[in-house]
């Protein structure tokens, strides 16, 4: 019955209500996704993969995201792609998009501290298979679903252009920004209107290490993520500690799960697997908690003259 009133409620919530965006723990690896100004900002051609399957006891929500940037000294800044595709309730409901960013790098006060402003441009097309939906005419008092339904099905799909923008500032140390999803609102309704909301992100975090520890063995990195978007607000705090090529994490996103990661990371590759510990009233148990995969390839490539300063996340 649980999953009966959830799997009813998903389907008016994405059909009808305000929809919201995928969200991954491990945002530091899909951080284009995260902020459009940290494009280029990587030593390397930064080609990264997420995979997440949230809440397998019930009827698991399946993301998938991918991105590519890199520095171009042409352009006197970063480039990149990002492709998300989002797959819900068993494929009733499958989101896809597709993000164009591009911000160009500023380094001031003797190249100490490095401004980036990020703009994003997207094309997005989500989908809804009415095939798989059942429907109350459908239903005999004995013998079950053996009715066709006169429900009136509509538009299938819906694509459409969004807009966003971010900024980035950053050290040899810290780093932080902010980033506005969805400027123009775009609307995602299948069955009537539905907009997509302003999405706000504020992050910030550091990547310390101790004076001698030259070589950068031991990295402690705390981190902070606030996001909102219509009613919805995330807070995640979070530290990650690293070793030579082993880090692991812990961070506590509120009132829904604690998230634990590990990860093996050396200067071309990094794999890590997190698990989200259910929190809220939903409790683990019955919603299985949820696992994300992130890979992260750091393509080497012919470096040119007028070399910038660079970040790279752990």
């Amino acid at each position: 019955m649980k999953k009966l009133v959830f799997f009813t409620f998903s389907i008016f919530s994405c059909l009808i209500a305000y929809t919201q965006d995928a969200h991954f723990s491990q945002y530091h690896n899909s951080r284009i996704y995260t902020n459009p100004a940290f494009v280029g900002t990587d030593s390397t051609i930064n080609i990264a993969l997420n995979g997440r399957i949230q809440w397998p006891k019930i009827d698991p929500y399946q993301s998938l995201n991918f991105s590519a940037d890199k520095y171009i000294h042409a352009l006197r800044g970063g480039i990149g792609l990002n492709y998300l595709y989002d797959y819900q309730m068993q494929g009733v409901y499958i989101k896809t998009r597709i993000d164009f960013n591009y911000a160009p790098h500023f380094e001031l006060f003797k190249h100490k501290l490095v401004i980036q402003p990020g703009i994003q441009i997207s094309y997005f097309q989500n989908s809804v298979d009415f095939s798989k939906l059942t429907f109350g005419d459908q239903i005999d008092a004995r013998r079950g679903f053996v009715y066709n339904t006169n429900e009136v099905y509509g538009q299938g799909t819906i694509s459409g252009i969004d807009l966003s923008a971010g900024l980035l500032l950053y050290t040899d140390r810290c780093f932080g920004g902010f980033a506005f999803h969805h400027l123009t609102e775009p609307n995602e309704g299948i069955v009537g209107p539905s907009k997509l909301p302003l999405k706000i992100t504020v992050h910030t975090g550091a990547n310390l290490s101790f004076e001698k520890d030259s070589a950068r063995k031991f990295i402690l990195s705390p981190t902070l993520l606030y996001m909102q978007q219509q009613d919805f607000q995330m807070f995640l705090p979070g530290i990650t500690a690293k070793y030579k090529c082993i880090s692991i994490g812990l961070s506590y996103r509120n009132k829904d799960a604690f998230i634990t990661t590990l990860a093996f990371q050396n200067r071309f590759l990094r794999v890590g697997y997190s698990y989200d510990y259910t929190t809220s009233k939903l409790g683990n148990e019955y919603t299985g908690g949820a696992h994300e995969v992130g890979l992260t390839y750091f393509m080497n490539f012919k470096k040119k003259k007028g070399r910038i300063k660079t970040l790279r996340l752990i």
